[in-house]
């Protein structure tokens, strides 16, 4: 995996946690707090879980690719 596709899956994390945080938002205007509203926020909560742990990820191996220079 090169740095460039560390950097495609954080911004597609980014991108379907809102995206799931939008559903949610939608749906409990709607209906109010159902299954699909708490399913949302709970993958948009990993996601974005996911996303933070990834870009520490990214600016650790950039640090240690900008030392060995």
């Amino acid at each position: 995996m090169t740095i460039k596709d560390l950097l495609m899956q954080i911004i597609f994390k980014f991108v379907f946690a809102a995206l799931f945080v939008f559903f949610a938002i939608e749906n409990v205007t709607n209906t109010g707090w159902g299954f699909f509203a708490i399913v949302s926020v709970l993958f948009a909560t990993n996601n974005i879980v996911q996303g933070i742990r990834l870009l520490d990820t990214y600016f650790k191996i950039k640090k240690n690719f900008d030392d060995r220079k």
